[in-house]
């Protein structure tokens, strides 16, 4: 039985590799539901949540496209009550997608989540590769922030200082190119995680 897949890109760069995404799918016979690029500056935080919900109810499975407008998220200033400030909020949808993915909740249960960093956004994500060893860059987003993030009892690379790429992070970042050409055996691999979310440090929320 196919899954059902929740594509979140940057529409500014990312639209001709979500496109890819969606033929490829539509292959599979997956079903997919993608990004928005509405405007949101007059939602309230619920409306958005409301909204996303709707929008990844049923889903099984995120895909997060990293291209180089996708690596940091968008943030706003608000004033806050507590502390008569301003502070830095997120105000993003990339941001919102991947931590509601996330989120274990009655009727949805925590996605299983593949980020596909396209040719473009290598040098942001990874600092050194060879044939054995590909060294991450620590970037600022969610998706970095769930990688490396399994339970040291749980982990399957016996060697300190270095984790597998497919069992040791909650979420698999993958070259964009690579996925397309196996992409059943990515998917295999993250919906079997989301069923040992329990083996991981999973982090939902990131503040700017």
């Amino acid at each position: 039985m196919a899954s059902n897949v929740f594509v979140s890109f940057r529409f500014s760069d990312g639209l001709d590799f979500k496109n890819k995404l969606v033929e490829k799918f539509d292959e599979l016979q997956y079903t997919i539901n993608k990004s928005e690029d509405e405007d949101r500056s007059n939602m309230s935080e619920d409306t958005i949540q409301k909204y996303l919900y709707e929008k990844l109810e049923d889903c099984s499975l995120t895909i997060v496209v990293l291209t180089p407008n996708a690596i940091n998220y968008n943030t706003k200033q608000v004033f806050d009550n507590g502390t008569w400030s301003y502070k830095n909020v997120y105000d993003d949808w990339l941001y919102d997608e991947l931590r509601y993915s996330l989120e274990d909740r009655t009727g949805n249960r925590t996605n299983g989540v593949i980020a596909l960093y396209t040719p473009e956004a290598k040098s942001y994500v990874i600092s050194a590769e060879t044939d054995e060893v590909t060294t991450i860059t620590d970037f600022e987003n969610l998706v970095r922030k769930n990688m490396l993030n399994v339970k040291k009892t749980y982990k399957y690379c016996p060697t300190e200082g270095r984790w597998n790429s497919a069992k040791d992070n909650y979420i698999s970042l993958v070259a964009f190119d690579d996925f397309m050409k196996n992409p059943k055996d990515y998917i295999d691999s993250a919906l079997e995680k989301r069923n040992r979310t329990d083996q991981f440090d999973l982090v939902k929320r990131m503040k700017p």
